[in-house]
């Protein structure tokens, strides 16, 4: 979830919570507190005045007086009063709530009543002189209803007179206006007291939700600003933070990245002059030797001279060589430099070099062979610089082969659903370690580690190749096969991919 979801949706929830909450807490109080009183409202209103309610309450009131009053095992003879059990109070407090007071009598006597003699004298407008002489009475007019009911038990006669006036009614609505009144106070309370808390819970939420995120990005601002680019932001939330540390951390990487590139490209320059005066000392001190030869006479003889100057000439190329492939290097090594990349048919291209190349290869006992089933295989290609690649694949495998003849093998083929068109330069030499096979396209970079002869070449030729590979947006390493054999890849032209 965004912050900025977050923030919508603490919005909802701050209004929203605190009226959810607020209705329940009063439901529930209204439910406990005045759950009799709004019964009794729906009984008078679902049966008016209660009428059919009061009835069965009065009968069940009536077995209980008697049970309880004259029933068997019962010896006492009451005149006045009467015995109450839980039960007859509890049908008492109903009938109340309903709205009911009632008078009980025995033979025509009254032994208890709560009826007072306003209610009496609206059951007798209602039910007239009925209310007296009838065993068995209901009678209902607006809001006053009145219900009799006698039984015998042998001699003795029992009635019991309930009156409903309406009064009761007005009492319970009463008690209900002032108890909604203390519950539209304590909604407010309710409201303001969990709309405080919930802005509280929700505000210390979206806080959480931004300073977390904040300390970790200060924190590994610090850790970067102190040198150490392996601090990894640990925070991976889809939101717009999680967002920001994901780029943040994309940075470190890059920035790790630059850092060691630096870091290599400043060995390689150490590497490069340490190379370079070492390849350049041993031809330079050679040549001085022999001038001083010459210098001092010791060269006293036309044959010796001529084989001084011999020498000094060799060594001269060896430096006028290594000049070169330094200066090629360095060339390529330059973010100067710019490829001239036009498609064209790689096969064609080495088939044309190798015919150009055909009286050299004679000259050095080179033997050749192309390998292709296909009529082309069209790249995208700087025809000088690939031409450069050749020439120092062919020099290198002259340089280091122990055989007599060189024997070299270029195969092409596509690969990974032609989008990549494989370039093998296999010969028959003696190959290189497998420890070295990745190491033989550092420049100054030799097998033996011997530096000693220049005759066995300054260790830049594959270097050259790389870069020239990588610069085709290819890659090459080195496996041996019999052989060292020099494998590139270089992305399939297709005019449709263009």
């Amino acid at each position: 979830m965004t912050i900025k979801q977050k923030i919508k949706l603490s919005n909802v929830m701050m209004a929203l919570i605190p009226i959810l909450l607020t209705a329940l807490i009063v439901a529930v109080c209204i439910n406990t507190s005045l759950g009799s009183y709004w019964y009794t409202l729906e009984t008078m209103y679902k049966d008016e005045n209660g009428i059919q309610s009061a009835q069965s309450l009065i009968y069940t009131y009536q077995q209980e007086l008697w049970e309880n009053n004259w029933g068997e095992g019962v010896h006492t003879e009451l005149s006045e009063g009467i015995r109450k059990n839980e039960k007859m109070n509890h049908l008492e407090e109903k009938l109340s709530k309903m709205g009911y007071h009632f008078l009980i009598r025995k033979n025509g006597n009254e032994i208890y009543s709560n009826i007072s003699p306003e209610e009496m004298e609206k059951a007798q407008s209602v039910a007239g002189t009925a209310i007296e002489s009838a065993k068995t009475l209901t009678a209902s007019y607006h809001d006053v209803s009145v219900i009799k009911h006698t039984f015998f038990h042998g001699e003795k006669a029992f009635s019991i007179i309930a009156v409903h006036s309406g009064e009761t009614d007005q009492e319970v609505i009463s008690y209900l206006q002032n108890y909604i009144l203390k519950y539209i106070l304590g909604f407010v309370i309710s409201f303001l007291v969990l709309t405080i808390l919930v802005n509280i819970v929700l505000s210390y939420w979206i806080s959480k939700s931004v300073l977390v995120p904040l300390k970790k990005l200060s924190r590994g601002t610090n850790e970067i600003k102190e040198g150490n680019l392996d601090t990894v932001i640990d925070y991976n939330k889809q939101d717009e933070f999680g967002e920001v540390c994901r780029d943040f951390d994309e940075m470190r990487v890059h920035l790790k990245e630059s850092v060691e590139q630096r870091l290599k490209d400043e060995q390689r320059k150490k590497d490069l002059i340490i190379g370079i005066s070492h390849d350049l000392r041993t031809p330079l001190t050679s040549i001085s030797g022999y001038l001083d030869g010459l210098m001092e006479g010791i060269a006293n003889t036309p044959e010796k001279r001529q084989r001084y100057l011999a020498a000094i000439k060799t060594r001269t190329g060896d430096l006028s060589r290594l000049v070169e492939s330094l200066s090629e290097y360095n060339r390529l090594d330059s973010s100067s430099f710019h490829y001239y990349l036009e498609p064209g048919d790689l096969k064609g291209f080495i088939e044309n070099y190798l015919v150009s190349y055909k009286e050299e290869a004679r000259q050095n006992y080179v033997e050749f062979q192309l390998i292709g089933n296909e009529n082309s295989y069209p790249v995208l290609f700087d025809k000088d610089e690939m031409k450069r690649v050749l020439d120092n694949l062919f020099t290198n495998t002259i340089r280091y082969r122990k055989e007599p003849c060189s024997k070299v093998i270029i195969s092409l083929k596509r690969i990974e659903r032609s989008t990549v068109v494989e370039f093998v330069f296999s010969d028959n030499g003696p190959g290189v370690p497998e420890e070295s096979l990745d190491r033989i396209f550092e420049s100054f970079y030799r097998v033996d580690g011997a530096r000693s002869n220049t005759g066995e070449g300054s260790g830049i030729g594959l270097a050259v190749v790389k870069e020239i590979i990588m610069g085709h947006r290819g890659i090459v390493h080195a496996e041996n096969h019999g052989g060292l054999a020099i494998i590139i890849h270089l992305p399939a032209y297709s005019a449709e991919r263009k």
